[in-house]
């Protein structure tokens, strides 16, 4: 395989509609020079290479940034786009193609540099690299460029566990003005308790059933739903019964496990909360609810402020709460953010969503998704990044489980690129524009 940037082996090219020609010179020291003169240009160099069959190989180079004092940066407008040609068409512009793929690159100051490494589609021999800038006045230097042979990517499986202990309810519990009803929370901490041993049976049955899981979640406010009484049954976190069990049950089975309870805090604030504890027992980290319901805010619950991304030790985990989960925008937030796998704890919802909406956040974002609900008549369960579910179950008690290849993607016909297989995980944050969103005023309008 080919490597170094011989000017000689790669041809410049200027999109034949782009007003305005951007210029490309290769210099006798193998770097290739790019100059836009305007956000009205697009032009790349691009050089196709043979491929060994099999196996994997490595993309890289280092791109020098000049831009015009007008401009703040480039985003997305300066890629490494890499084709795989069909086997059974030859290897040239204009016929079919298995799949592309953008190179992954990160900025160092002014130096872009790409890098990543790829396993060759079955039956692939060649390969299109095209080196792309658009719409921005700049001028660009590349550098170093090398296809080399290499080690395919290692799979990263996770074994993923939802729990599923249904909801029920407390009896007994009398309050001044309220008539009896939902009896037994004249004892809110046996209640809690209850719900807890629950929670643990379940715990005990994935471990004597399922070897090695990674990561156990389960749904929204299981131990106090319902409670009249939430100032006496939020818990710390961590301090709390909640804490504790998945505390001791992650450090004895090596697993992360991840609750939702209702948080008191020492201030005296009160909110929605997801926590994870690491195979060490630690506290991994926490989510805060960020989208409240009408009857959480009105009851004096606080939302969080952020979507965060909890770095496990075997990739990167962003969470979203019930009704977090049916704006869109949300989950699209996290993969931003770099989320791998999104949590989803819920109290329940209609059916339709289950079929349609949640789904479709795994669509959106090319992201697999941890669902958990208590509700009997709705599934708990893994979706795969194509939206569809890998697992689910209606059991009260009992588990839904995958293995989920963080390393692998859900290749999909067509998207941006054209007649042939483009990856969303990479699609949707590489071919979007995100200067322009900060642009926009996305209230609502009234009336």
């Amino acid at each position: 395989m080919e490597t170094g940037s011989d000017g000689s082996s790669w041809s410049f090219r200027n999109a034949p509609l782009a007003p305005d020609a951007a210029e490309g010179r290769a210099e006798a020291d193998g770097s290739l020079l790019l100059a836009l003169p305007s956000r009205r240009a697009c032009a790349w160099w691009e050089r196709e290479l043979p491929l060994p069959p099999g196996g994997g190989v490595r993309f890289r180079a280092e791109a020098r940034v000049e831009l015009a004092p007008e401009e703040s940066g480039v985003w997305n407008d300066l890629a490494m786009l890499v084709t795989w040609y069909d086997p059974a068409h030859g290897a040239r512009r204009g016929v079919p193609f298995l799949r592309r793929d953008f190179v992954r690159c990160a900025d160092e100051g002014a130096t872009r540099v790409f890098d990543e490494t790829f396993a060759v589609p079955e039956g692939c021999r060649a390969v299109r690299v095209e080196i792309v800038a658009k719409w921005h006045r700049m001028r660009v230097a590349i550098r170093g460029f090398a296809a080399e042979p290499a080690e395919p990517p290692p799979a990263r499986v996770v074994r993923c566990v939802v729990a599923n202990p249904h909801e029920r309810k407390a009896t007994g519990w009398r309050d001044e003005g309220t008539a009896a009803a939902d009896a037994g929370w004249d004892d809110p901490a046996a209640v809690v308790a209850e719900r807890l041993g629950r929670m643990e049976a379940c715990l005990d049955r994935i471990a004597a059933e399922l070897p090695h899981p990674d990561l156990v979640l389960f749904s929204e406010l299981f131990a106090d739903t319902g409670s009249p009484c939430p100032e006496r049954t939020a818990e710390r976190v961590p301090g709390g019964p909640s804490f504790a069990l998945a505390s001791r049950w992650a450090a004895a089975h090596r697993c992360h496990v991840a609750m939702n309870v209702r948080e008191r805090t020492d201030a005296g604030t009160f909110h929605n909360t997801t926590f994870v504890a690491d195979r060490a027992g630690r506290l991994a980290g926490v989510y805060r609810k960020v989208t409240l319901t009408s009857g959480e805010y009105q009851s004096g619950i606080l939302p969080g402020d952020d979507f965060g991304v909890l770095d496990l030790d075997f990739g990167r985990v962003g969470c979203l709460t019930c009704w977090d989960n049916w704006f869109s925008e949300t989950a699209k937030y996290l993969r931003r953010k770099g989320a791998e796998l999104l949590l989803f704890p819920l109290a329940g919802g209609a059916e339709d969503h289950f079929e349609l909406s949640f789904p479709a956040r795994s669509v959106d974002t090319a992201l697999p998704a941890l669902v958990a609900t208590r509700q009997g008549h709705l599934p708990s369960g893994i979706l795969g990044r194509d939206g569809r579910w890998l697992a689910r179950t209606f059991e009260d008690g009992g588990y839904a489980w995958a293995d989920v290849d963080l390393a692998a993607r859900a290749r999909t016909w067509w998207l941006s690129v054209g007649p042939g297989e483009g990856d969303p995980y990479e699609l949707y944050l590489d071919e979007s524009r995100p200067e322009l969103y900060a642009r926009q005023d996305l209230r609502a309008p009234r009336g």
